[in-house]
């Protein structure tokens, strides 16, 4: 059954309860017409354009922070249950769909390639092209800004935009173009450990709101005696795991030819310095106390250990391709060679307990750069990051650092080269040396979460009694009559992808928990309208193609010419936030519509596709959008920060919106029968549930982030150099544990354990929820149901409840249904 435009609500709300009363036999009587909502209510959004605070507080990258502690007493909490029993599946919902039936293969022997492309062709020309993005990257040649795609949201962003000096966090160590400060011109390295880290802004807190590690500790730089104010700096071949850096002399004073070359790598354990035609300097703001040669572990080589001021130890490999040179000690901060020399090569690194001679043994190779590569089968996924290397005849294998995370899902052949030693990271605890050329990661990935109602709670199933039904049905009916294009044509891609999918949601409760043709056909007719208005870009900001970095943008700052239009969204900042809505409420229409026997998905796969492909290309066959933007697949959640400037690197302050996004591509992929984009999804929240389980979501007996700041339970703002309690909106606690909350989903129970919410109640949210008013308090209690759904489905079904308690994004359809789907409305 269909409606036209004009039908009225009132008449449309008896219609269907008149079919609602002989679908599921639940009582209803024509008084639930009087909680019409009418169409034109204001809508509450949770998040605000940011704006800078100004007080006396510290710096966050362009937020300032002023200075107050949001301390509160949190008492201990049992021990998180780090492997629950699988779910049981609601009893009245439909069945899961099966993957090997879905797609005709043998569970035995299927092998998929979770990186291949998604599509290949030129995005639609629906998208205007925008020939010259306002940020133009600094330092790469011309044929990389017209003809090569370059990462956006990755951790060397800070090397292409303004003055090039800020830091690039590679991990373990930090480094940045030091130009001139304390007379030294070069790639500056540093390596900070916990002990030196900043608490604040009251140290003996506890919980501490954030830690920060000190920026520009100059413990020794890659210099030359050739290089002033006149040298410069060329970047080229930009990779998800790697950028080359290239210093030159000034060319009016030397000529040409006269390069320093270093590969930014992630997790390598030394950083190198090709030198050719240049005379080797290495320099320290620290200051150096003693230089002292030792044996060289290989021919052709030479080996110094730098005592610092700060009494750490940094070794030192000199490698030549032809002639011999030494360094010595020229002063207190100055390491200089003996000579010019024409190829030659230095390696440093920071020694601590253990490693001298893991370092000795693996001195000389180094990596240029990286990829990854992935293959599922039936229930397991593995992924590599595949180091690219140079000098293979010198060491057999590369000598890396890999995160908590990492460690933790190794395969078995990969454990046994641990190195024995480690060093502390800038935000994620400790990085673990190993002997290797490959790090291969291995997971068990979530198939059973699909669109229906999860928990990994033990036991809980499904209670749709007829009043739980009845209750769902008075929602749905009451919600499914507002305004939707009112709602969801906004001039923000976010606003209006949280708006698409809340309605998506009340349109799959119709659908499959409902069981109710009427609503479903007006939901689906609305909202496939609604989304159709983006699917032809015609909103208020339509997209662009950005030719520059090559990506799909939000017209909001080229036409405003504010850069923080739309959070952002026009210079990179939250694209798999505000797109995984759209992909999410594409997923669920898709669903419904072929269930249906529609033609949707057919017709809106290529739309869809270019969102998927600007947040998450997997594969560089794919050469109009750069290679996971968002995601990083070394750090194991995405980075939000686009092309902009922060002296602290990348940051994400929502975990919760980054495995939606993940969630929603999987989602995507099982409705186009894209079998390696669904798998991809699913490693991704996989991949996900462990690193954010390590480092933004804290339980009680988390040993990776500081004993001091665990209390806080979210991170609040995880930057790649320190960690803050906060948000870019506001520094109300219900933002801070709201935003890594919200959107509740089935996804939300398998990253978010029934012990860590628990947690979370009983020490911090308890004590501000039941007193809010907005739409914060909704998100608070729907995260509830994670742990206690019954106490979530009181507060919903309560006569106290009201519709402001409910955000922009949320409806109570979804909600009601699924707690009730996670065993909310038990008796």
């Amino acid at each position: 059954m269909t409606f036209p435009d004009s039908f009225y609500p009132t008449w449309l709300l008896l219609v269907v309860l008149s079919l609602a009363q002989l679908t599921l036999a639940v009582p209803v009587t024509t008084a639930l017409v009087e909680t019409t909502v009418e169409s034109s209510q204001t809508v509450q959004f949770l998040r605000s354009t940011p704006s800078p605070v100004k007080s006396a507080g510290y710096v966050v990258s362009s937020l300032e922070v002023d200075g107050r502690s949001n301390a509160l007493p949190f008492p201990t909490a049992s021990s998180i249950v780090l492997n629950p029993s699988p779910p049981t599946f609601p009893t009245n919902l439909p069945a899961p769909v099966d993957f090997e039936a879905l797609h005709g293969i043998d569970a035995a022997s299927a092998t998929i390639n979770l990186f291949r492309p998604v599509a290949t062709s030129a995005p639609s020309t629906r998208f205007p092209r925008l020939r010259q993005h306002p940020a133009q990257p600094k330092g790469l040649s011309a044929n990389y800004i017209s003809g090569q795609t370059i990462p956006t949201n990755n951790f060397y962003t800070n090397l292409l935009l303004g003055g090039q000096d800020n830091g690039v966090y590679v991990y373990p160590y930090m480094v940045w173009w030091n130009q001139g400060v304390g007379g030294d011109w070069g790639l500056a390295v540093s390596h900070t450990s916990r002990s030196q880290f900043t608490y604040g802004p009251d140290p003996n807190a506890n919980p501490v709101q954030y830690f920060i590690s000190p920026i520009g500790i100059r413990s020794l730089s890659f210099s030359a005696a050739e290089f002033d104010s006149g040298m410069t700096l060329q970047l080229d071949h930009p990779s998800q795991f790697s950028i080359n850096a290239t210093f030159a002399a000034s060319v009016s004073k030397y000529g040409r030819g006269h390069t320093l070359n270093v590969p930014l790598v992630q997790g390598v354990g030394f950083v190198t310095g090709i030198y050719k035609n240049l005379q080797p300097k290495l320099t320290s703001l620290v200051g150096i106390n003693a230089l002292m040669e030792r044996k060289a572990p290989m021919p052709n080589m030479r080996k110094y250990v730098a005592k610092l001021n700060d009494n750490n130890y940094w070794v030192i490999y000199v490698s030549m391709r032809s002639g011999d040179f030494q360094l010595s000690l020229e002063n207190a901060n100055t390491i200089l060679a003996s000579r010019r020399v024409s190829n030659a090569y230095i390696q440093v690194a920071k020694m601590v307990s253990n490693s001298e001679s893991a370092y000795d043994k693996h001195a000389g190779k180094y990596s240029v750069g990286a990829s990854v590569s992935g293959t599922s089968w039936y229930s397991a996924a593995t992924y590599t990051i595949n180091y690219w290397t140079r000098n293979d005849n010198v060491a057999k294998q590369l000598l890396l650092f890999a995160l908590p995370h990492h460690v933790t899902s190794f395969t078995s052949a990969l454990k046994r080269r641990s190195l024995g030693f480690s060093l502390d990271s800038l935000s994620k605890g400790k990085m673990y040396a190993y002997s290797s050329n490959q790090l291969v990661m291995s997971e068990t990935i979530p198939r059973s979460i699909q669109f229906a109602p999860w928990t990994s709670i033990p036991g809980n199933s499904a209670t749709y009694t007829k009043a739980a039904l009845g209750q769902i049905t008075k929602a749905a009916v009451s919600e499914v009559v507002q305004d939707m294009n009112a709602q969801t044509n906004t001039d923000s891609m976010y606003f209006a992808g949280k708006a698409l999918d809340k309605f998506a949601y009340i349109c799959y409760v119709s659908h499959d928990i409902l069981r109710n043709t009427a609503i479903t056909n007006y939901c689906l007719k609305n909202l496939k309208s609604a989304f159709a208005l983006f699917a032809q870009n015609k909103q208020i900001h339509p997209l662009y193609y950005d030719q520059t970095y090559k990506g799909l943008i939000s017209s909001a700052a080229i036409t405003t010419g504010d850069p923080n239009s739309d959070f952002g969204n026009s210079y990179y900042n939250d694209h798999h936030f505000h797109y995984g809505y759209h992909i999410h409420a594409a997923a669920i229409i898709g669903y419904i519509d072929n269930a249906l026997g529609g033609t949707w998905v057919r017709d809106n796969k290529d739309y869809v596709n270019s969102l998927v492909r600007d947040i998450n290309n997997p594969s560089t066959e794919d050469s109009y959008f750069p290679l996971s933007r968002s995601f990083s697949w070394f750090h194991g959640h995405s980075w939000a920060k686009g092309v902009f400037e922060s002296s602290d690197g990348k940051d994400q302050e929502s975990s919760s919106e980054d495995y939606h996004h993940a969630y929603a591509i999987k989602l995507w992929g099982q409705v186009v029968k894209d079998q390696s984009m669904e798998m991809r999804g699913a490693l991704m929240m996989a991949v996900m549930k462990r690193s954010m389980n390590s480092y933004m979501l804290m339980n009680s007996t988390n040993t990776i982030q500081p004993k001091n700041f665990i209390g806080n339970k979210v991170t609040g703002i995880l930057f790649e150099n320190k960690v803050d309690h906060t948000t870019y909106f506001g520094t109300e606690p219900q933002y801070i544990q709201g935003i890594h909350m919200l959107p509740i989903t089935p996804v939300s129970s398998y990253m978010r354990s029934p012990t860590f919410v628990r947690e979370e109640w009983n020490s911090i949210v308890g004590a501000f929820a039941p007193s809010l008013t907005d739409g914060w308090k909704g998100v608070m209690y729907a995260n509830l149901a994670l742990t206690d759904p019954r106490a979530a489905y009181r507060f919903f079904t309560g006569s106290s409840f009201n519709s402001n308690f409910l955000d922009g994004g949320a409806s109570l359809t979804w909600y009601l249904a699924y707690i009730a789907g996670v065993g909310g409305a038990a008796a």
